[in-house]
């Protein structure tokens, strides 16, 4: 070995990404000869991945500053919580130690069409970039820059930020979400094609309801979905099809960038509600179904939807908080009379963990305490969440008292894995937060 390839060796015995200080040291400024890189630690990117992330290119000679300046790189991605790397007889190594806290992408109102083809173009740009990102770092904000870059292509000039949060979708995920903060992003015009003489005043109303709302990329085409077919239902047409496509490119002005859509609509003919057939060996009888439907007010809404709705209430009362109910209808065309069945998956049955009451003084939480009669271990029932505050007031004067003046609000927490459910009731004075 020559000896500014020694002095480099040397100098790279060990070094460590994050760290809190380093000693000054002299390192050469010559090159060193072309040295193999390796990784190891983290098998799920290809070495291809890493060099490209670390900004490295194989056979090209580095000193000890590029070397330690390439894995500042790799570091600030924040896909790891650590990086080391250090010259050993096989060439340069980087071992790697991948974060532990890396969340899923989400687009919140930006008029990209997620999927295959997206993730693509990001990995193109980010080779790390597997379906998960970290909370910050520069691929962050690397890819608020690319989604800029998107737009601007688009003719949008629009500022995009990207969060943490949670609650996002109808799985309740926690997830990185990519936010235009400026300038507005609304649903535009509207463009519906099938639409009859007897439907065209009900569909204009709920166009002038729909257009200027809020872009949502993940929810608006499906909302506009289940909007059209619901005013379509309500009037008997339930074999109704709409079919919600967004239409490029957006309109885009100083205030706003609109996203326009067309509907296709074909109405199917008027058909009166025949039978609910509900499965005879259903987990939950029909009979405690009925109940829950008789407490909904005459009116309220279509006998299949409180049906249904019915049906959901009377599963998450038994502890069945996953359980998804599916209607198919069957059409008698020469009676124009159509009826549903139903299959019914139930999930896991939950179990009530823990109940804490936030923001109540001792001396309330102590009756509270005393008021819930939910034990640990039994079925969980939803609806006695629901009712509890008022059950509650209704045994004790003194807290009812209490209760009144202050803000209820509840959270429900299910553990997909130990199928328990954990409840915190929080209370807070008018105009203070209640959590």
């Amino acid at each position: 070995m020559n000896k500014p390839a020694a002095l480099i060796a040397a100098s790279l015995l060990l070094c460590t990404f994050p760290s809190v200080a380093q000693k000054k040291t002299t390192l050469p400024r010559k090159k060193a000869p072309p040295a193999a890189i390796r990784f190891q630690g983290a098998p799920q990117y290809t070495q291809d991945e890493l060099l490209a992330a670390a900004g490295l290119k194989p056979g090209a000679p580095l000193t000890a500053g590029d070397v330690k300046a390439h894995a500042k790189q790799l570091n600030d991605t924040g896909m790891f919580a650590m990086v080391k790397f250090a010259n050993d007889s096989k060439g340069l190594l980087f071992t790697l130690t991948p974060s532990g806290q890396l969340f899923p992408m989400h687009l919140d109102n930006l008029p990209l069409q997620p999927g295959k083809d997206l993730d693509l173009k990001l990995h193109e740009r980010f080779p790390l970039y597997h379906g998960l990102l970290p909370a910050n770092g520069s691929m962050l904000e690397g890819m608020c820059r690319m989604f800029e870059e998107m737009l601007a292509a688009q003719g949008a000039k629009a500022t995009v930020n990207a969060a943490l949060t949670s609650g996002l979708g109808p799985e309740k995920i926690t997830a990185i979400n990519f936010t235009i903060t400026s300038p507005a992003v609304r649903i535009g015009p509207i463009r519906p094609s099938g639409v009859s003489g007897a439907m065209q005043a009900k569909v204009s109303n709920l166009l002038e309801s729909q257009i200027g709302n809020a872009f949502d990329t993940e929810n608006s085409a499906i909302g506009l979905q289940h909007a059209f077919e619901d005013i379509y239902q309500d009037q008997g047409y339930a074999a109704v099809q709409v079919a919600v496509t967004q239409i490029e490119p957006p309109i885009i002005s100083d205030q706003a960038i609109e996203i326009p859509f067309a509907v296709a609509i074909v109405e199917g003919g008027i058909y009166k509600l025949g039978s609910i057939n509900y499965p005879a060996d259903a987990l939950v009888p029909r009979a405690e179904v009925q109940k829950v439907l008789s407490r909904f007010p005459a009116g309220s809404g279509r006998p299949l939807d409180l049906f249904l709705l019915a049906v959901r209430d009377a599963y998450h009362a038994r502890g069945y908080l996953d359980c998804s109910v599916a209607a198919h209808p069957s059409f008698n065309e020469a009676a124009h009379i159509v009826n549903y069945s139903f299959d019914i998956a139930a999930g896991p049955a939950y179990k009530m963990g823990s109940v804490q009451f936030d923001g109540a003084p001792d001396a309330m939480a102590l009756k509270l305490k005393n008021a819930w009669k939910l034990a640990p271990g039994q079925a969980f029932d939803e609806s006695y969440v629901s009712g509890f505050a008022a059950l509650a007031q209704k045994k004790d004067k003194t807290l009812a008292k209490w209760m009144q003046s202050v803000v209820t609000t509840d959270d429900i927490k299910p553990d997909p894995e130990t199928h328990l459910v954990n409840v915190i009731f929080h209370f807070a004075r008018t105009g203070q937060s209640g959590r």
